[in-house]
């Protein structure tokens, strides 16, 4: 009788608790308790895949001891990248991408993330030990701090296996206050085409940073603090150089020999530096043939060191238009003056000996 009892009141018991989950009348659910029944697992915040291309996708922050066994997940491939996005990491340990071993593409891309060192300064051998790369490699840090030292010598083992192979650097929104010279061991210097160094705070360049790359072809060091760039920064020649942007640094003034040995030079950026005087032995050689981007909004001195700004071949040049432009900022008689429509030559004069 018992027995019976217990079955009873199992079955009841049942009965009851589908009777909880069905719909109503008017069709609704409980949503509490759907939402129970359907509660997904625990995502990855990587997606490593394996495939012609391979790599790790982390959309999110990942903890240090995940970043740790990442590794487990790399291998050869045609095209190999890793993306983080966000977290806090002592450095890239010593022999982190062995595993990637030869590809065609690596793609290195690290945004919001924290580190002490950019590699491990202790270690024994460098995260990119035994990388190899045959068309292009390409690293992107954005928003990424580092504490301690940006240790940039390690990337000097992500090598290229071809003179055409190609390098490609970008950092955005990060802290470089210091660009010292193991920078330009980057992909052994020689394969590095092109450099973005921008809105990081950078401050300082020490001389010969950029002189590995023989083949730099564009230069962007838009949006920091930088009051002094000098020709010996550069390789010499810089056959390839096209480009440099320097747009809204603290730049005053640049050397006589600034754009010597630059044959394929097209554009140089000025935009928002506080330069008064377009120099005419720096600018002179290049002045027809190379545009200064921003030239209209220089804080320009109409003086005696403008006058050779109006002789009849540099009316003819790049810089027509940007000169059309130009506002004098001073001497006071002329201040606010349209320097090409609005002065004379007579206008254009030294109060103190040039």
């Amino acid at each position: 009788m018992i027995y019976q009892l217990i079955i009873c009141l199992s079955i009841l018991t049942n009965v009851l608790s589908w009777q909880v989950l069905e719909p109503d009348d008017d069709n609704s659910t409980d949503d509490s308790v759907l939402e129970t029944r359907q509660a997904p697992p625990i995502e990855n915040p990587c997606n490593c895949y394996f495939q012609d291309s391979c790599g790790c996708i982390c959309q999110r922050a990942i903890s240090w001891p995940q970043f740790q066994v990442l590794p487990q997940n790399f291998r050869p491939c045609r095209s190999f990248t890793l993306a983080l996005r966000g977290g806090r990491f002592h450095s890239f340990p010593g022999d982190y991408f062995y595993r990637v071993g030869h590809v065609q593409d690596f793609v290195l891309d690290v945004g919001r993330v924290q580190f002490q060192y950019l590699s491990d300064p202790e270690g024994e051998s460098s995260p990119f030990n035994g990388v190899t790369f045959d068309v292009s490699a390409y690293l992107r840090m954005h928003e990424v701090n580092v504490n301690r030292r940006w240790n940039w010598g390690a990337l000097y083992y992500l090598a290229p296996t071809s003179p055409k192979a190609y390098c490609e650097i970008q950092v955005v929104q990060s802290n470089v206050p210091v660009l010292t010279n193991d920078f330009g061991r980057i992909c052994q210097g020689s394969a590095v085409t092109v450099v973005n160094v921008m809105s990081s705070g950078l401050g300082v360049l020490e001389d010969r940073v950029f002189v590995p790359f023989i083949r730099l072809q564009e230069l962007d060091l838009s949006g920091n603090r930088i009051q002094d760039l000098r020709r010996s920064m550069f390789a010499h020649p810089a056959r390839e150089l096209q480009i440099i942007n320097l747009a809204n640094n603290n730049i005053r003034s640049l050397p006589n020999d600034m754009f010597s040995q630059m044959p394929s030079l097209q554009s140089v950026n000025l935009r928002g530096n506080p330069i008064s005087s377009i120099d005419e032995r720096t600018f002179r050689p290049i002045f027809r043939t190379v545009e200064i981007v921003g030239l209209e909004s220089l804080p320009l001195s109409c003086d005696c060191h403008a006058k050779w700004l109006r002789e009849p071949s540099q009316m003819c040049g790049a810089n027509l238009y940007s000169l059309a432009e130009a506002v004098c900022n001073a001497p006071e008689p002329i201040k606010g003056r349209s320097f090409f429509n609005d002065t004379l030559p007579k206008d254009l004069v030294c109060t103190t000996t040039p």
